[in-house]
């Protein structure tokens, strides 16, 4: 019958007949309008409406050249803007049993480049006046009106990751811890019947759970999930959460309405970070030791020496010193390798170097050095692993991975 329905309304706009009574139920997304007590045609999509009859109302709300126009919306997110050249100022009340004229919600000026957008449901007044006097254009016909969505959907946490093209992230970005319990939170706008958590990488979805409402908030829905999985970062497809809001047949039929942002879940979980360096910490997924995610091409050698050729092979030679420092100079069996160079090498401690080798085979940048030059803070790839900050230039002494202790000192 809906089409009948719609098919009955159509004829009479083509017909010019603008005062048919509204038939049936309302669905989310329709605009009707009043002329008097009477619910006239309701109108679905995005209309102007052609007719320039008006509630009349005293005294005036905004000005003497003001007129009020009474809509109906039902649940859903609607746009109004100027559907010409004419700008006039516009502003919306709701009319509640405590406010029959109308509680103010907005008020601003419209024109084609500027609109207004808010979630609605019940009877509203709209009014359009301009202070010049000017009333020639002051009907519906000029005030387009939108059906846009049945709900804004923001993910507020657990925070998104911002992937580079370099071993850094981007500032501020969320380490999820793997093995920890984190906290989705969404705003979900309207009455969705259903709020799920998932993420979707290059090799498929996996779905994390529904989300529930939390009573007497406007709009929160949270999930804990605890993160037992490192996604693959490695493909084009970052892993992206994604918050799907489920919302009843509408104007357009099922609605779904989808937030998402990129997130990073770390490859190993917290006592593997702590047992490996004593200076490690992690006091949230913004606040940490990480500096860059997991990648599998490159290692501490490729970040001390900045390659980002990921076609390159070569490798310094595990236990032999000479070699290592031919690496870092370039020079000898490594004068062809990318990435930079460094000047100076010593198997003494120096004031001010710009990177330190580990007796069993590790390599850190210095980020940081007090009064005397001494390194305080290092940066270095775990093999495949993060990128890790340490707060410390010898912190790998007692590490399950065994990096050893400082061995070779390097300058720019």
């Amino acid at each position: 019958m809906k089409w009948l329905r719609r098919g009955v309304l159509l004829m009479a706009m083509l017909l010019g007949v603008s005062s048919i009574p509204a038939i049936g139920f309302a669905l989310p997304g329709e605009i009707s309008y009043y002329s008097g007590s009477t619910l006239f045609t309701r109108y679905t999509g995005s209309e102007t409406f052609n007719g320039s009859a008006y509630t009349p109302h005293s005294p005036n709300r905004y000005n003497s050249y003001e007129k009020r126009f009474k809509l109906h919306f039902d649940k859903y997110r609607y746009k109004f803007r100027s559907s010409g050249s004419t700008t006039f100022y516009f502003a919306i009340a709701k009319i509640t049993p405590e406010f029959p004229d109308g509680q103010s919600m907005y008020e601003q000026q419209l024109s084609s480049f500027s609109s207004y957008s808010n979630y609605l449901d019940g009877d509203y007044y709209i009014y359009m006046y301009d202070f010049s006097g000017n009333t020639s254009n002051l009907n519906l016909s000029q005030l387009e009106v939108s059906a846009v969505t049945p709900g804004e959907v923001r993910l507020y946490s657990p925070g998104s990751f911002s992937y580079t093209s370099g071993y850094f992230a981007g500032s501020g970005s969320s380490y999820l811890l793997r093995g920890s319990t984190h906290t989705i939170d969404a705003y979900v706008e309207g009455v969705p019947t259903s709020v799920v958590a998932s993420v979707t990488t290059s090799t498929g979805t996996t779905v994390l759970g529904n989300l529930s409402y939390v009573p007497g908030t406007i709009g929160r829905y949270k999930l804990d999930y605890t993160f037992n999985e490192h996604y693959d970062t490695r493909n084009a497809q970052k892993p992206t959460l994604k918050i799907t809001a489920t919302y009843p047949n509408d104007i357009r039929g099922a609605s779904v309405v989808v937030a998402s942002q990129p997130i990073y879940v770390t490859e190993m979980d917290y006592n593997y970070y702590q047992r490996n360096d004593s200076t490690w910490y992690y006091n949230s997924p913004t606040d940490n030791s990480f500096a860059g995610p997991a990648t599998s091409a490159f290692t501490c050698y490729h970040f001390v020496a900045d390659i980002s050729d990921t076609s390159y092979t070569g490798s310094p030679q595990q236990g032999n010193d000479a070699d290592i420092i031919n690496f870092m100079k370039k020079q000898g069996a490594h004068a062809s390798r990318p990435g930079i160079s460094y000047s100076t090498a010593s198997m003494t401690p120096i004031a001010f170097p710009d990177a330190i080798y580990y007796t069993n085979y590790h390599f850190a940048k210095v980020t940081n050095w007090d009064a005397s030059g001494n390194p305080t803070e290092i940066v270095s790839k775990w093999g495949g692993l993060e990128l890790i900050k340490s707060t410390s230039a010898a912190p790998f002494s007692n590490s399950i991975a065994t990096y050893g202790a400082p061995r070779i000192y390097f300058k720019r």
